[in-house]
């Protein structure tokens, strides 16, 4: 769905964190996780942040 004059924004975000680039999830307002209690997407390059983004925009909801 998109708002006239607002596109939607995906859940996954790639910030500029305090030490290097991460994943943002806009659903739980901090870090992704890359898998269940596994990682979290931080302290990354930017290009490493754009393709987990990718992955986890990609992954279907369980």
């Amino acid at each position: 769905m998109e708002f006239i004059g607002r596109p939607m924004r995906g859940r996954f975000l790639v910030r500029q964190g305090s030490i290097g680039w991460m994943v943002y999830d806009s659903e739980l307002k901090g870090p992704a996780q890359i898998r269940k209690n596994g990682p979290f997407a931080e302290k990354l390059t930017k290009e490493q942040a754009e393709i987990i983004a990718k992955g986890l925009a990609n992954q279907p909801d369980s």
